[in-house]
């Protein structure tokens, strides 16, 4: 396993092409102690991101990213796994091999729907809680909301 180095970032000229080139770009090693703790959660990822293939409405992805980069830092052979597999291994590879970004209709949705849970979730509380809550709550909850949207929105990478 390489060290990570930050001071690469693909754009679409320079797109991975190969796992072992995503392998030797993202996977670094840990000590023996956090390397195990790696494994248990990425194994509780990958089990819930295994659930999602099966059971409608259960993200896939949103559990496979972190057990892969949770792989990364612990074990090769599971990254490789994760990144090859036939479940969630292709949007895994695309993820990676573009320097970590994502499609951007994918963030336009992801902006959307953490606005639409942000503010259901807002209005739900403050018509359950209301007089004993005067707001902060619902306030809370739409400001935990905008730094989502700003972070996905302005942070992530974006991909054509």
């Amino acid at each position: 396993m390489s060290e990570h180095r930050d001071d690469f970032a693909a754009t679409p000229q320079e797109r991975m092409t190969s796992i072992d080139t995503v392998v030797e770009r993202y996977c670094v090693s840990s000590s023996p102690l956090r390397s195990r703790l790696y494994v248990a959660l990425g194994s509780l990822f990958v089990f819930f991101a295994l659930v999602g293939v099966w059971v409608p409405g259960w993200p896939t992805i949103s559990w496979a990213v972190p057990a892969a980069f949770l792989f990364s830092l612990s074990s090769e052979r599971l990254f490789r796994w994760c990144l090859s597999n036939r479940f969630f291994g292709p949007a895994l590879f695309d993820y990676y091999a573009t320097g970590r970004t994502i499609p951007r209709h994918a963030k336009h949705a992801i902006v959307g729907l953490i606005a639409l849970a942000s503010g259901l979730s807002a209005w739900l509380v403050f018509k359950v809680s209301y007089p004993a809550d005067p707001g902060y709550g619902p306030s809370l909850i739409v400001v935990v909301g905008l730094i989502g949207m700003w972070y996905v929105g302005m942070r992530v990478a974006t991909r054509a």
